[in-house]
């Protein structure tokens, strides 16, 4: 009888030596799939010039001289409406057939301070290596289990229509930190400076993107509690000043979510991710957040872009990832 129980014990301590094992082994992992998230950005404030404008009527009534363009740099290939909120019960009435969906970037020109990105797209990796580009293992995985692809023609990538259209970028300014918007950043040089929300950059943003930042020193963070609120939306951030060009918050999506304004003689309305596509912007149905939280919150978001597209009918919208055939000089 004593000899079965010492047997017993010694299966026990095995199993649990086993069990211990596996459990550092599934923890080395995931700390490796993560392992961006441990970098740290050092990030600047954006230094918020005075606005010159306090309501939306003068700005839009005093346009600028700022021209747009918009261009894809990829498509992503999956069932758009896995992006908005799964709970709501619209979700029955949206087109769950997968699709493409345009990976955009945006390039701002300003004829004092220069030229300037909305994002970043693809860079060509997305060509070379289909189908995940330079994603992160952790992200690569995650777009597999989701059935989402990404795709590619030669040519299109971010270094690739720079060039074509000689812009050398002073700065980007991002929507969100998600590695569809990031994936273009290693195209462009160390001198490069990259603007986000100053709450952006949290571990699971860094843990999804941080790979795309390698050799890249130059952040800055927009405090969006500093900025005021302008009815209908919340807080605006006048980036250069000049009523030119608006950083709008719209938390949600992401903790620091951006939408952008460019207040030229067609002043377009860049929604980024708070809304993908036409359709959840229509319908009113808010993109999925981090969770239950963000996603709560990117209802007050919506609701505020839909108030002010509702109230200036003539701001044309883009949204995140669905674009019309773009001209490259549609300003």
């Amino acid at each position: 009888m004593k000899d079965r129980v010492t047997t017993d014990v010694g299966k026990l301590k095995k199993l649990g030596l086993l069990a211990a094992i596996l459990i550092l082994a599934v923890v080395a992992l995931a700390a490796y799939l993560v392992r961006g998230g441990f970098r740290r950005f050092e990030i600047s404030p954006y230094p918020i010039p005075p606005a010159a404008f306090t309501n939306w009527n003068d700005v839009l009534a005093h346009p600028r001289d700022i021209s747009l363009t918009t261009f894809r740099t990829g498509v992503v290939h999956m069932d758009a409406c896995r992006n908005l909120d799964p709970a709501s019960p619209r979700q029955a009435d949206c087109d769950h057939v997968p699709r493409d969906l345009a990976v955009l970037v945006h390039w701002v020109h300003h004829p004092q301070f220069g030229d300037f990105l909305i994002d970043t797209g693809f860079d060509d990796s997305f060509a070379k290596h289909p189908p995940y580009g330079s994603y992160t293992e952790a992200m690569k995985l995650f777009n597999w289990v989701k059935g989402v692809t990404n795709r590619q023609e030669t040519g299109q990538d971010l270094s690739a229509q720079l060039a074509r259209l000689n812009i050398q970028p002073k700065a980007v300014f991002f929507t969100h930190l998600h590695p569809d918007h990031t994936g273009g950043v290693p195209a462009l040089g160390p001198q490069t400076e990259f603007v986000f929300g100053k709450a952006e950059a949290s571990f699971l943003a860094r843990a999804a993107v941080a790979n795309h930042f390698s050799g890249k020193s130059k952040f800055s963070g927009i405090d969006f509690e500093a900025a005021p609120t302008m009815s209908p939306l919340g807080a605006s951030v006048d980036l250069f000043g000049d009523g030119s060009l608006w950083a709008i918050s719209v938390p949600g999506h992401t903790d620091d979510d951006i939408a952008f304004l460019v207040n030229g003689a067609k002043p377009v309305l860049l929604t980024g991710d708070a809304s993908h596509f036409a359709w959840a912007f229509k319908t009113g149905v808010a993109p999925r957040g981090w969770n239950q939280a963000g996603t709560a919150r990117g209802y007050v978001s919506v609701e505020q872009l839909r108030a002010f597209a509702k109230t200036y009918p003539s701001v044309k919208l883009i949204y995140g990832h669905e674009a019309e055939q773009f001209n490259l000089h549609a300003d």
